[in-house]
C-alpha cells in the first residue's frame, strides 16, 4: 500500500510540472521565450470599474508561474494568484481591480534579471449609457419585441439569448432552458425586431430574453512575444426582459 501511494504521489507531482513550464523554475532575462494574453474587462457605463488579467506562456503553450516575474499596468503592480483547479492543475494570473483610468493602458514586465519591457497597450472603451437603450421592460408573447440603441459609442455587437419554458415543466416543477437568438455586428445606432415566430416551438415557449450589447477591441504588442500572444479589452452593457405573466 506505500508503495502505491507513493507512486500516486509522483504522478501527482508530474502531472502538475507537465502543466507549467518549465520557465518557471528559470531565469528569464528575455522576452523572446514569452507569451502573453492581456484581457481587460471594463463597465461600459464607468471606465473606473475595470478588471486586467495577464497570463504567461511558453512556445508549447504551457504556462509559465514564475514569482520572479512582475507585471505593472500604469505603475501598478498586478497581484500574482495561483488558485487549484480540478484534476490536480493550477491556474496562473496576473490580476488587479480598479485601474485609475488612463487614455492608455500601458503594460510592462520585469523579468528575474530586473529588466523592464513594455508588453502591450490598450486604450480604455468610451463610455455608454444604458438609457440609450429602448426597448419595454416586459415583452409580449402577441408581438414582435423591438430593441433599438443610440449613441452607444463603441459598441459593435448585440446577441440575444432567450430563455425558454420547456413543455416538460409541470405546476409543481418548472424546467427552463437557453437558446441562442442572435449574434451580429452592429454600429452605434440601430433597431432590431425579435420575430414573434421565435416564442414558442414544438418543446418549449419563450419565458425571457437576455439581451447585451458588446464592445471589444484589441490592443499593440511588443513584437518581441511568441506570436500567440494578445491583448483586447471589453465591456458590455445588459437588458433582461420577462415574458412570463405575474
Amino acid at each position: 500500500m506505500k508503495y502505491t501511494l507513493q507512486l500516486l504521489s509522483l504522478s501527482i507531482l508530474l502531472l502538475l510540472n507537465a502543466c507549467q513550464s518549465p520557465l518557471s523554475e528559470k531565469k528569464v532575462t528575455s522576452l523572446s521565450p514569452i507569451g502573453v494574453t492581456i484581457e481587460m474587462s471594463q463597465e461600459l457605463d464607468n471606465q473606473k470599474k475595470n478588471t486586467a488579467v495577464v497570463r504567461l506562456f511558453d512556445e508549447e503553450g504551457y504556462t509559465v508561474a514564475n514569482e520572479g516575474i512582475k507585471i505593472k499596468v500604469n505603475q501598478v503592480e498586478l497581484e500574482f494568484h495561483v488558485k487549484k483547479e480540478l484534476y490536480y492543475t493550477t491556474t496562473t494570473t496576473y490580476v488587479v481591480n480598479n485601474i485609475p483610468v488612463s487614455p492608455v493602458y500601458k503594460f510592462t514586465i520585469t523579468l528575474t534579471n530586473g529588466k523592464t519591457y513594455n508588453l502591450g497597450n490598450l486604450e480604455p472603451i468610451a463610455e455608454s449609457s444604458e438609457k440609450n437603450i429602448l426597448c419595454a421592460e416586459r415583452g409580449s408573447p402577441d408581438k414582435d419585441f423591438v430593441i433599438s440603441w443610440n449613441n452607444l459609442k463603441e459598441v459593435n455587437e448585440l446577441s440575444i439569448m432567450k430563455s425558454v419554458l420547456l413543455n416538460t415543466s409541470t405546476k409543481r416543477e418548472r424546467n427552463y432552458d437557453y437558446e441562442p437568438i442572435v449574434t451580429k455586428k452592429i454600429g452605434t445606432a440601430g433597431k432590431y425586431i425579435v420575430p414573434i415566430s421565435v416564442y414558442i416551438d414544438s418543446i418549449s415557449t419563450i419565458a425571457g430574453l437576455e439581451i447585451k450589447f458588446n464592445a471589444s477591441k484589441k490592443g499593440k504588442l511588443n513584437p518581441q512575444l511568441l506570436e500567440k500572444s494578445s491583448i483586447v479589452i471589453s465591456g458590455h452593457l445588459d437588458k433582461n426582459v420577462n415574458f412570463e405573466e405575474h
